[in-house]
């Protein structure tokens, strides 16, 4: 009979450091899983800022304009 409770505790005590270690993965799993959405989403409008990559970068591009000239003094 008390090799029956022996082997309870036993099982228990492995199942439950089991249960921590897989809770601990799953944790890490949905971080991962959040980061990914995140970077789906902020791709999924940077290809729609930029027509699916047909155009350049809006901020880009408004970051290269050239200045217009200064306008020729009067003499």
């Amino acid at each position: 009979m008390t090799d029956v409770l022996t082997w309870t505790v036993e099982r228990r005590v492995l199942l439950a450091d089991r249960a921590e270690r897989l809770r601990k993965e799953l944790a890490e799993i949905e971080v991962e899983v959040a980061r990914l959405e995140a970077t789906e989403m902020a791709f999924g409008q940077y290809v729609e800022a930029t027509d699916g990559g047909r155009r350049d970068d809006p901020v880009v591009e408004s970051d290269s304009v050239e200045p217009d000239p200064p306008a020729a003094q009067a003499s």
